[in-house]
């Protein structure tokens, strides 16, 4: 004990530890530590996404890193998410003044004590804002699209967004707040200070007087300026009241400031639909994180210690609500009508579907037309005797690296194969994104053929598929969302919100040059007369985990059982046909991009979507019960075996996948006990999509068995390492578009590019 006594004697004579350890810039971060947890754990998220420690697998930090404005990385990108910061910077201090001035009586004695407390209280705005001006060099410098001095301009940007929304804040505060000289023409103890010498810390003895002030939080400086300290003089000659009054009037101030960046938060929101206003999404995030501290620091303003027990009523008081006012603020597919009868959505139902033989006799003969004239486009008069390979695509999840790598190698092998690869395609299937870049080069493929001079093997359309599709949403959400969409629009006389759906599909639309305008309904007719190959959605039902498939015909044959003849069960119904069950809403009027969302309805970026089904349907990402689509491919070659081994040569499957099919085995290392806990669900849950594989492996075997042609699978699959993966998300950085293009050249896909071009000769 002696020792400990002689060295806490020696640290609190010591001067260089006094002016730290009391100094009020660092008794503000052991109050954070203390009292503030909920403040600091934004900033522990924010700390976790710049290091990349958070949220890796979806890219959230290169969101931050490498922000696009108007689908370019600029000055201005940086510059609004700079600004940005700042705000939520601010945010952060109001809040720490708001719930914590009332602890040092003597800022109500300063001039513009907010500001100084602001200046104290910079330890983690400036050791976040320092961090993450490093990773922003060395994230351009690995992107290898900028020189030295263009990276130095990018985070110039940065650091001026946010000085500047940290500037016009000060003024605010310095136009609002009063001290104690402004309210009653009191001297502010601020001028009687002096610099603080050694000899006056040297005694090791505590200021009486500013101990009884302290509140527990004894202080004997502060920064008057960033290099200038000053000592902390007694406040015990003023009044309680008086210093009360200046503390309060400052919290009013604040509590104005909050209500205002509230206000206009939402308002912005009224204008999501300009492109002008679809900022950089690492922006909305901070805006949206602003949000939230700003509602607490209100709650807090006039509730005090009841603030945290009010807010969470208010947050379960929303949500309710919320359920309350759910059925006109769903999200829909846009197209349907939710104002008509509702379709039956039971057992009876598809009991009832599955003896209507006559329907599903009528879909059976329908694509039996279209096989016909499949066939008749691939054969060649010359050489009669000579079959066409049927060509399935089943492509997979995985946002944006998969709507782009599907393009792209769909793109490359018809161009190899002199057009012939499009032409023998019948049928695409998959999920997410893999269907989205599947969609728009069979849409472009379609417009080749009614105007000669589209080139879709122009980089232009490359360029448009992997354009960002994530700032509208991320903007949408951190504006109006969580409240309550406020503005709305009309298709055929129905009504639905402006929601994050709402901006996936318009930015989908404008990245597209809106070739993506249209009806599920208006491709009946080019699938009927095999001008394109045919495509079949599926998504899933979250009600109960059945498919709901997806198609402008008739594919009853693909949800109902196959006969069997040795095996007697109780029959499972797993699928549903959309058209069929939703005729009388309106089916064939859903819009297209309504459709590519069902299927690609990512969690928490995309909402659920609700369908006009007693009861209510909701659905989700096909990648959840299928994610290449192969399921539903041997389905169809199992309904048509027959007349696939008398007219084809045989079938080619090709897997388009957005990872390795082989991937590495974990070596399971040693675990901290929150990874023990979680390990047996989660592991399971990570390998959701390699249990689809396994099972689907299992289905390619047992096709040996009774399959009538030679089936053929072949697998493109994308560079996408665990140690250097690409973002699931709907933005991709240049690196990552750049590894995903790469991906073609690797050994196994330019051996399998050759032999399926090889087969379509």
């Amino acid at each position: 004990m002696s020792i400990l006594k002689q060295l806490h004697k020696y640290l609190q004579t010591h001067t260089l530890f006094r002016r730290i350890f009391y100094s009020f810039f660092f008794r503000l971060i052991l109050l954070d530590l203390k009292k503030n947890q909920s403040l600091l754990v934004f900033w522990v998220i924010f700390f976790g996404i710049i290091t990349d420690n958070v949220a890796t697998r979806y890219g959230v930090s290169y969101l931050f890193l490498g922000p696009e404005y108007m689908d370019n990385i600029s000055f201005l990108s940086y510059f609004i998410t700079g600004f940005a910061c700042g705000g939520f910077i601010m945010a952060y201090n109001i809040s720490s003044y708001v719930k914590n001035a009332f602890r040092f009586p003597f800022l109500a004695t300063l001039k513009n004590p907010f500001f100084k407390y602001c200046l104290n209280n910079f330890a983690l705005p400036l050791s976040f804002l320092t961090l993450y001006i490093v990773r922003i060099f060395f994230f351009l410098k690995g992107e290898g699209n900028m020189n030295f001095l263009e990276i130095i301009w990018m985070i110039f940007a940065f650091i001026s967004g946010t000085a500047i929304f940290l500037i016009l804040s000060f003024i605010y505060s310095y136009k609002t707040n009063k001290d104690i000289t402004k309210l009653y023409g009191i001297r502010s103890s601020e001028f009687e200070a002096v610099k603080v010498h050694t000899k006056k810390i040297m005694n090791g003895q505590r200021n009486p007087s500013l101990i009884k002030e302290s509140r527990d939080w004894y202080v004997e400086t502060y920064l008057l300026t960033p290099f200038k300290l000053r000592l902390v003089r007694s406040v015990r000659h003023y009044k309680r009241e008086i210093l009360r009054a200046v503390i309060k009037q400052n919290h009013n101030a604040a509590f104005v400031f909050q209500i205002t960046s509230i206000v206009t938060l939402l308002l912005l929101g009224l204008f999501s639909h300009i492109a002008a206003f679809e900022i950089p999404a690492a922006a909305s995030i901070f805006l949206l994180f602003t949000m939230f501290i700003m509602l607490f620091c209100s709650f807090y303003t006039w509730l005090r210690g009841w603030s945290t027990v009010v807010f969470i009523l208010f947050l379960v008081s929303f949500n309710f609500l919320h359920r309350v006012v759910t059925p006109s603020s769903l999200n829909k597919a846009y197209g349907l009508n939710y104002d008509t009868t509702k379709a039956a959505y039971n057992y009876d139902q598809f009991k009832l579907i599955d003896k209507q033989h006559y329907l599903l006799n009528n879909d059976i003969n329908h694509t039996l037309d279209i096989l016909k004239k499949w066939k008749e486009k691939n054969s060649n008069p010359a050489f009669p005797d000579k079959k066409p390979k049927l060509v399935f695509i089943n492509t997979s999840g995985g946002g944006l690296r998969s709507a782009l790598w599907t393009f792209y190698t769909m793109q490359r092998i018809d161009s190899l194969s002199q057009g012939q690869f499009m032409k023998n395609i019948q049928l695409i299937t998959g999920s997410s994104g893999g269907m989205v870049g599947a969609s728009y080069i069979r849409e472009l493929y379609l417009l080749k053929q009614k105007n000669n001079d589209v080139n879709y093997y122009s980089e232009v359309y490359l360029n448009n598929m992997s354009r960002d599709l994530l700032n509208p949403i991320a903007f949408n959400i951190a504006t109006t969302e969580w409240f309550f969409p406020l503005k709305r629009f009309t298709v055929d006389n129905n009504s639905y919100s402006q929601d994050r759906g709402y901006s996936f599909e318009e930015k989908l639309e404008q990245n597209t040059n809106n070739v993506f305008n249209k009806r599920l309904g208006d491709y009946r007719e080019p699938e009927s007369n095999s001008t394109i190959p045919m495509m079949v959605f599926s998504p899933s039902i979250v009600n109960d985990g059945r498919k709901l498939l997806i198609s402008p015909i008739g594919i009853s044959y693909l949800t109902q059982n196959s006969k069997t003849e040795k095996v007697s069960y109780n029959k499972l119904y797993d699928a549903v046909d959309f058209s069929r069950l939703f005729e009388m809403q309106g089916a064939a009027k859903t819009l297209f991009t309504s459709v590519l969302r069902m299927s690609a309805t990512f969690p928490y970026i995309s909402p659920i979507v609700s369908l006009p089904s007693e009861p209510r349907i909701e659905i989700m990402d096909a990648g959840l019960r299928d994610n290449y689509g192969l399921e539903t491919t041997l389905r169809f070659v199992k309904t048509f075996n027959e007349w696939i081994a008398n007219n084809t040569s045989g079938v080619v499957i090709i897997q388009i996948r957005d990872k390795h099919k082989n991937v590495p085995i974990d070596a399971n290392p040693s675990q901290t006990l929150m990874e023990a806990l979680s390990r047996p669900m989660g592991s399971f849950y990570s390998s959701l999509f390699e249990v689809q594989d396994f099972n689907q492996n299992q289905q390619i075997q047992m096709a040996d068995a009774w399959s009538k042609s030679k089936i053929e699978i072949f697998d493109l699959q994308l560079r996408n390492e665990r140690t250097d993966k690409i973002s699931l998300s709907w933005h991709l950085t240049n690196k990552e578009k750049k590894k995903v293009l790469r991906s073609i050249d690797l050994p196994e896909n330019q051996q399998a590019i050759i032999k399926i071009v090889e087969l379509l000769k």
